[in-house]
């Protein structure tokens, strides 16, 4: 992942999330971001078009990845962990093609609307 695209998310994050969002911290491969419930994100976005956008909530995880199983699902190899590792659903958060910056933007527009 390129520390620019790491820098632009932290950009947005402190933009656009600064309601929802208590602390960011930007390691070499990866962004944490803790939310003001305790819960956090791990950013992962090594090359466009391969990412892992981590929320952990509790016990519950509500990730989009792009790891290549679940070829059956109809935006392979985009897809969504709702909730738990073994509940994965087609992604309608991201859309392929989208910049990585919007690809971000919109899973955090996402997370917003559950608190």
């Amino acid at each position: 992942m390129s520390y620019q695209r790491l820098l632009n998310f932290a950009k947005i994050v402190n933009d656009e999330f600064s309601d929802i969002v208590l602390d960011v911290d930007l390691y070499p491969d990866k962004l944490k971001i803790t939310l003001i419930d305790g819960s956090w994100i791990e950013v992962r976005y090594p090359v466009r078009g391969k990412f892992s956008f981590h929320w952990q909530r509790g016990n519950k995880i509500y990730r989009i990845d792009t790891a290549p199983h679940h070829r059956h699902i109809k935006t392979y190899p985009r897809h969504i962990h709702l909730e738990r590792e073994d509940n994965v659903i087609e992604d309608f958060i991201t859309k392929a093609g989208d910049e990585p910056e919007e690809d971000f933007r919109n899973f955090m527009k996402w997370v917003r609307k559950h608190f």
